[in-house]
């Protein structure tokens, strides 16, 4: 095992990849939507906010840092900055977003995070590292998917002219246990939601969508109890195959933004 353990060295390779899926890709939907979500936050009835830009964007622990030693976050524009610190018995994992309210694209190209460069595919790793398996990476996309939907995000496939990029970019995240396991803690997440609200949704003609609206506000988004549970076998999982210098390091997280 590679012991980098949120050292900028996975940082330093993913932002040197270029991953395009295809040329100027933003121009498919019309609206640079990987970038605005524009056409889904235009499904909400109360969580459209006051009009002003505002994208949220997930980082992997130590990303912000690595912005911020290269110069990168004045790009943002006015950001905040927040972690929410998420306990399960065992460990803890740590979730870091920040906000920007910079009109258009959060980002510039060269710059862009993590999560801008994989967009529309999440990678599905194992618990060593394998790269097992693609799919869409955001719950906006499952939310489609449940209704039935075209996706709003035209690419569905990995040209074969980027696979090794996209291949470098999956190495990277996996060659630090500490991204790896909050990489794949999203996509638990990501699937608990998805199928609380597939499963309100049920036979009815309700919205996806506005389920979800719905069920943010009453925050009945989540059941906490069942991806705890999800997380410490995760976390087990990673513990006897990655041992003690991962289980430090994820203690030694800081929650302090």
């Amino acid at each position: 095992m590679t012991e980098l353990l949120a050292s900028n060295q996975p940082f330093e390779r993913i932002y040197s990849l270029d991953l395009v899926y295809q040329p100027d890709c933003w121009k498919l939907c019309g609206d640079a939507h990987c970038c605005s979500f524009s056409r889904h936050k235009a499904r909400f009835r109360l969580l459209k906010g006051d009009g002003k830009p505002a994208q949220e964007l997930p980082l992997l622990p130590g990303e912000f840092e690595f912005l911020q030693t290269q110069g990168w976050t004045a790009q943002f524009q006015n950001i905040s900055r927040r972690r929410i610190v998420y306990g399960f018995g065992p460990g803890r994992v740590v979730y870091d977003t920040i906000t920007s309210d910079r009109p258009g694209c959060a980002c510039d190209h060269d710059t862009r995070t993590t999560i801008c460069r994989l967009y529309p595919l999440l990678p599905v790793f194992s618990v060593d590292g394998r790269l097992i398996a693609t799919e869409p990476i955001g719950l906006y996309e499952e939310l489609e998917r449940i209704d039935g939907l075209e996706p709003a995000c035209r690419l569905e496939t990995l040209p074969f002219a980027q696979l090794n990029l996209y291949l470098g970019l999956a190495n990277a995240i996996a060659s630090d246990p500490v991204l790896l396991f909050h990489t794949m803690a999203y996509r638990i997440v990501k699937h608990h939601v998805a199928g609380r609200i597939e499963a309100a949704r049920g036979d009815t003609c309700s919205s996806s969508f506005s389920l979800f609206e719905r069920s943010l506000i009453r925050r009945q988004l989540f059941d906490h109890d069942a991806i705890k549970e999800e997380l410490a076998f995760l976390w087990a999982k990673f513990a006897e195959h990655h041992g003690t210098t991962f289980v430090k390091a994820m203690d030694a997280l800081p929650q302090e933004p």
